[in-house]
């Protein structure tokens, strides 16, 4: 067990020091009084002067210098025992970042990449409950739909309701979904709350890693979700009967960038799943990777709810310099 578990303020141990020091002052002091009192009070003084020395001086510098002492080691805090206070248990926060990109109505994933992430959703609520959950959409741009909440069936429905023309900006930016989700969690303590990024992988700004980085430094996981299959498909647009083209004419094929989303989950801490084996394995990603650092925390902290205990030596010190202005008061009289 180290100092720093036993002080809450460990860092002003030098403040001790004062204790010795005071205890060489008064031994300074109290020779300079005897001499005195031989040169003015002569047998009498002489009398007084050995017992300012020794004896009952000695033990009154004693008393003083450890009343001192203890009240120092008051001042540094001391926490020791169990508080004995039950601490409110740890929830999870995850932040979910959804890809409303078109790019997400490719049918590669049956019946869209998007409803495939949204079921996926809806699976991770139920079984969510009494942990918060927060919503990021985005597609060029991100926003936040819904702040960390403990109302998942809120949360839920408006997961549901998630579509692209919900972003107005085209394209796919995923360092703007997770600065959004940094800006969500601001405040909230890292060892219980990470981000989960829902998406086909595809970065057409390319800050996705710069922005994951960013959160690892603050002490956010970053965990993806990745929805879509390598070969990839085509996008269909508006009633199902044509596909997304791009400007030249051709027909746009989308596939799953999996290394790209590797990479961020690394980049953070995170972990990598891939939606396509279906909600049941992003539940059992939460349930292995999220849930378990939330609890983790919260144990650490019943571990070390130490009780302060700064009144002990604090009174001690107090009775220990009566006993010792005792002595005084008994040899002034």
């Amino acid at each position: 067990m180290s100092a720093r578990d036993l002080f809450e303020r460990a860092e002003l141990w030098p403040l001790l020091l004062f204790a010795p020091a005071a205890w060489l002052l008064l031994v300074a002091c109290e020779r300079r009084r005897a001499r005195r009192l031989e040169r003015v009070a002569g047998s009498r003084g002489r009398a007084l002067a050995d017992g300012l020395r020794g004896g009952e001086g000695a033990l009154r510098r004693a008393l003083l210098s450890a009343g001192l002492l203890l009240a120092l080691v008051a001042a540094l805090a001391p926490r020791i025992g169990e508080s004995g206070r039950e601490l409110e248990p740890r929830r999870a926060d995850l932040l979910v970042c959804l890809d409303v990109s078109r790019s997400m109505l490719a049918t590669d994933v049956a019946p869209s990449r998007l409803e495939a992430a949204k079921r996926a959703i809806a699976a991770l609520a139920e079984r969510a409950r009494g942990d918060r959950l927060g919503l990021v959409l985005f597609a060029g741009a991100a926003e936040l739909a819904v702040p960390l909440t403990q109302d998942l069936d809120s949360f839920a429905e408006l997961a549901e309701f998630a579509e692209p023309s919900r972003i107005a900006r085209g394209g796919t930016d995923l360092g703007a979904a997770l600065d959004a989700a940094r800006a969500a969690l601001e405040g909230a303590r890292a060892d219980h709350a990470a981000v989960l990024l829902i998406s086909d992988g595809e970065d057409h700004e390319g800050r996705g890693l710069r922005a994951a980085r960013e959160l690892a430094r603050r002490g956010f996981a970053v965990h993806c979700a990745g929805v879509g299959s390598p070969l990839g498909s085509k996008i269909a647009v508006e009633g199902g009967g044509a596909f997304l083209r791009d400007r030249a004419g051709r027909e746009v094929v989308s596939a799953l960038d999996a290394a790209g989303l590797e990479a961020i989950a690394a980049a953070a801490g995170g972990e990598s799943i891939d939606l396509g084996r279906g909600a049941a394995a992003l539940v059992d990603h939460y349930e292995r990777h999220v849930r378990p650092t939330a609890f983790a925390a919260a144990e650490s902290g019943r571990r070390g709810g130490r009780e302060p205990r700064f009144q002990w030596p604090l009174l001690a010190a107090f009775l220990l310099w009566t006993l010792g202005l005792a002595f005084t008061d008994r040899e002034l009289g």
